[in-house]
């Protein structure tokens, strides 16, 4: 009783707290974690906070941290529309009574209307109309944005049919092959979704059409294809934040990317890098110099970019106009540890707080070596253990286990872009860091991390726990009863006292 008066204590607090001015988060259904930000962020806690929704639907959330939501509003329609979405909610925002503080985007879907509805209620934004309007939510006009600006750019061509396709490809000089091989994306494309490495002209056309007028993850009817060039080298991710056109890097990581899975560019983890690095100073240099050519003057962002050795400089594979997907549960504990930040802090700052802002340094200082490693099963079957776990715990840089989305007895199935959980290592000293980290990888690669038993070998054992339909079911029903007794009564208390009732989803932690 004392945790639940606890729970219902902290949401009571909230409401009586909470500025009479609004900070609107734009939510799409595919990702909801604003009850976690206003959780995490002192700041956002004394203003009230509105969901708006590009859509209806219902959004899995990340995690079990909440924080009362003063209104949600969902632009009543199946199908996302920034233009009518803006024309029906707009006028709703200007009628609430209260001060619009911010306008923030939480994923890429909701960009767009983010951007609109800024402009709308007179709050910092981006552009939303004219020549950058489509530079930070397409990928042809990015990489077009940034040719512009005279920075190094990917070489590409944007097609339509098979026809134009083939054409560019049999251009190329060295032509297309294993060793020169070519980039498929589709524009609208996140965390790796539509991006195909392409090695001969017969595989370039079987994956054309398997992409071409087919659907991506957020709804949008795929009718064209972006073909780049391959480039060599390391790639890296700049996570960054704005204010009115002047730009902070909130810490830089190399990716690991390699082979795994049925995909080219598995990720097995993120490294945090030193800005004191000349290489790493150039990046983030090259970055900042990219989100002004496409207009992000305000707000986060979360860029890749492959470093050509031969040419001694950056150049832009993907902008994404929001903070990162790295830091649910302990990723926040992550990047305070290694830079004393993280960039959703700092991005609530760039909109609500300047002084903050302001004595945030231009680049990072790292305080600590760190890393965080992808847990990727590499093959189906019924997990019966994770003694990777164990092993993580015990080194010298471990600092926590996030995101953990399986337990014994579940069905597990080779990851892709949901690992099964993530490990964040820490220290001062960036050998102990990377022996820890090589350690970890290297149970990954020998299947030691997961001890996972086919179906066949599964059914010989005595009974254990089964998932169906995604849904972890226990059997023991007392202990069931009662979570869902405790649950009732939260509902109930959190009912009386709060203004708004939630709709009862279930917060479950995703990337």
């Amino acid at each position: 009783m004392s945790i639940v008066r606890s729970l219902c204590l902290c949401g009571l607090v909230g409401l009586l707290s909470a500025k009479d001015a609004v900070v609107v988060f734009v939510v799409d259904p595919s990702w909801d974690c604003v009850e976690s930000y206003a959780a995490h962020v002192p700041l956002l806690q004394e203003y009230k906070i509105i969901k708006v929704w590009t859509t209806n639907g219902t959004a899995g959330g990340c995690n079990s941290d909440h924080w009362d939501i003063y209104k949600e509003i969902r632009y009543n329609s199946n199908v996302a529309n920034e233009v009518l979405a803006t024309e029906e909610i707009c006028p709703m925002l200007k009628n609430l009574g209260l001060p619009i503080a911010a306008v923030i985007p939480t994923f890429d879907p909701t960009v767009g209307l983010t951007d609109r509805l800024a402009s709308c209620v007179g709050t910092r934004g981006n552009p939303f109309e004219g020549r950058l309007a489509l530079a930070r939510s397409d990928k042809w006009a990015e990489a077009q944005a940034v040719k512009t600006a005279g920075l190094r750019s990917v070489q590409e061509k944007l097609v339509t049919n098979w026809r134009e396709a083939k054409e560019y490809l049999e251009t190329w000089n060295p032509p297309l092959s294993s060793r020169n091989p070519a980039i498929y994306k589709i524009l609208q494309g996140s965390s790796g979704e539509g991006v195909h490495k392409i090695h001969s002209l017969k595989e370039a056309e079987e994956v054309f059409a398997k992409e071409i007028g087919t659907t991506s993850w957020w709804g949008s009817k795929i009718g064209k294809l972006l073909i780049q060039e391959y480039l060599q080298g390391d790639e890296y991710v700049i996570d960054s934040v704005s204010r009115d056109g002047v730009h902070k890097t909130v810490v830089v990581w190399n990716e690991d990317l390699r082979p795994g899975n049925g995909i080219f560019n598995l990720y097995y983890g993120f490294k945090a890098q030193d800005p004191e690095d000349p290489k790493i100073k150039k990046i983030i240099e090259y970055a900042h110099k990219v989100l002004t050519a496409t207009g992000l003057s305000n707000g986060a962002s979360d860029m890749e970019v492959k470093w050509i050795e031969e040419e001694g400089t950056p150049c832009l594979l993907d902008l994404n106009a929001r903070w990162t997907a790295l830091m649910w549960h302990d990723g926040l504990a992550l990047e305070k540890a290694l830079v004393g930040n993280d960039q959703i802090t700092a991005t609530i700052n760039a909109y609500l707080d300047a002084d903050a802002f302001n004595v945030m340094p231009t680049f990072p200082t790292l305080r600590k070596h760190g890393a965080l490693i992808f847990a990727e099963s590499m093959r189906s079957g019924i997990l019966q253990g994770l003694p990777g776990v164990e092993v993580a715990k015990k080194l010298t840089s471990f600092l926590s286990i996030d995101n953990h989305r399986f337990a014994v007895g579940d069905e597990i199935f080779p990851t892709i872009y949901n690992p099964a959980l993530n490990i964040l290592l820490a220290n001062k000293d960036k050998a102990v860091v990377d022996a820890d980290y090589n350690h970890i990888i290297d149970l990954e690669l020998t299947d030691g991390f997961f001890d996972i038993k086919s179906q066949a070998e599964h059914t010989s054992l005595p009974a254990m726990r089964t998932v169906t339909s995604g849904v972890q079911r226990h059997p023991l029903l007392a202990i069931a009863a009662l979570a869902t007794l405790a649950v009732a009564l939260i509902v109930a208390l959190t009912g009386i006292l709060q203004r708004n009732v939630r709709d009862g989803t279930e917060y479950l932690t995703i990337e």
